[in-house]
């Protein structure tokens, strides 16, 4: 399963093809999947974006679909 590090560290379940919004930014993107060199970040590509970047897992809202 990915995000498994995530899961346990910081008690959130992050899944791959959900959408998510940056707390900070207020950007919205979709999660990818993991990149096992940066475990402990969930990878998003948000909107716009061809690229996705590591974000910190709590400063994620994640949606339930």
């Amino acid at each position: 399963m990915t995000y498994d590090y995530v899961r346990r560290t910081y008690n959130v379940d992050p899944q791959v093809g959900h959408w998510v919004t940056h707390t900070i930014t207020k950007k919205t993107g979709v999660i990818v999947r993991e990149d096992k060199s940066a475990g402990h970040y969930v990878q998003v590509r948000f909107e716009g974006q061809k690229h996705a970047v590591p974000c910190h897992p709590t400063e994620l809202q994640y949606s339930l679909s």
